[in-house]
This record gives C-alpha cells, structure tokens and sequence, in this order.
C-alpha cells in the first residue's frame, strides 16, 4: 500500500543566469548594510514581482519580470537605492556598456541673515 498521496511533478523554475556588474555589487552590498533588501516574489514559475523592504516596510513593484529581465531589474532598484542615498550618481547608459560613476556636487547653501538689532 502506498501512502495515499499522488505524487505531483515539480515545475522547474528557471530565473536565468546574470553576472553583476562590479558597480551593481558594490550597491547591493551598500543597499544591505544599509536594510534596503530586494528580493524576487514569485507568480508563477515563469513571472516575479520585486518586493523591496526598507527598514521592515515593504512595496511590490507595480509589474511582473520574466526570465533574466528580473536580475536586470533587481540590481537597477540597488542602483536607484545606492545613488539616491549614497550621494553617488551611478550612470547606466547602455546595459552592454560598463557603469560610470560621478560624485554628486551638493548645491551651497544660501548664506543666513544675520539680525542687525
């Protein structure tokens, strides 16, 4: 006698294969010690959301990635996150092309009055 249960045949879930680039590394790392976290919320074996978890609060993003464009799409939110609070300007011009990174000058501040009385 078997157990009762009917043996189901598991789905293989393919994401593909993405290197990152050394300047999306060095995001995801900043973004982690920093607790931004992105991680892939499967829909089904071929669709992902991204949910993105800042400080224990999570969003999902609005739409679903597939195959490979999620991992694209992963480090281009570490990058976002990096540049806005890293005070670094990650610039992607071509996803074939390497990734330029410009220090961000802040704008002076304007000078205080001073009270004359």
């Amino acid at each position: 006698m078997g157990s009762g249960s009917k043996s189901k045949k598991k789905e293989i879930i393919d994401m593909g294969n993405y290197t990152a680039k050394d300047e999306e590394t060095k995001a995801l790392l900043w973004c982690i010690n920093n607790n931004i976290k992105i991680t892939p919320t499967a829909v089904s074996s071929k669709e992902w959301y991204l949910d993105i978890i800042i400080n224990g609060r999570t969003n999902r993003s609005p739409v679903t990635y597939e195959k490979i464009e999620i991992w694209k799409q992963l480090y281009k939110f570490y990058l976002y996150y990096y540049n806005k609070h890293h005070k670094v300007e990650v610039v992607i011009e071509d996803i074939k092309k390497p990734i330029v990174e410009k220090q961000i000058k802040e704008k002076p501040k304007p000078p205080q009055q001073q009270e004359l009385f």
